[in-house]
């Protein structure tokens, strides 16, 4: 499975593509991201909401041409995607595939002490945030989420939202520092 990377204007872009007020953009990105997941868990993907979350980020990332060209329901436009990553996920693997190289311990510790450094760099309160966002396993990370939301006072979507923002600033400062440390 392919990680795309997304970035805020794409995000934005397909809030606003969805919707040009974004409080009804967001209740329709939460609506068609539960569709998405239910699609995925329904075909028996264990990683319906990983696979959901890639099917957002291939649609954010033609934000632009959808903004210009695109009519019709945009859910379906969702479900097109979605089905496409499905296919690529079960399409045959070539046999026999070679073991998977063993994780690079010194890049996983470099990463892990400039992702330390730019977690203390953050605000108090979006530090706390972003760490409780992470929380639990499966349904009690669910449950996690809904109830850090109820305590801000926002939608689970606001929070996946603001949560997201973070992480993308987490993002840069980590390929930031990297890019500061001497190779080992």
């Amino acid at each position: 499975m392919s990680k795309r990377a997304i970035t805020e204007e794409a995000f934005d872009k397909l809030l606003r593509w969805l919707d040009p007020d974004r409080d009804m953009a967001g209740e329709r990105y939460e609506v068609i991201r539960r569709r998405v997941v239910g699609i995925f868990s329904a075909k028996g993907c264990y990683e319906a909401e990983d696979l959901a979350d890639e099917t957002i980020n291939v649609v954010a990332s033609k934000s632009d041409w959808l903004i210009e060209n695109y009519n019709g329901d945009k859910a379906v436009y969702f479900f097109a995607v979605a089905k496409k990553i499905y296919l690529e996920r079960i399409k045959p693997r070539p046999k026999p595939l070679p073991p998977p190289a063993p994780p690079d311990r010194v890049e996983i510790e470099r990463v892990s002490a400039c992702l330390d450094q730019c977690l203390e760099e953050l605000p108090e309160a979006e530090r706390k945030l972003v760490l409780r966002y992470q929380e639990g396993e499966r349904q009690d990370r669910i449950r996690n989420r809904k109830r850090l939301a109820e305590e801000l006072g926002i939608s689970t979507n606001a929070l996946r939202i603001k949560v997201f923002y973070i992480h993308s600033d987490l993002r840069r400062c980590i390929q930031q520092r990297l890019k500061e440390l001497p190779e080992l």
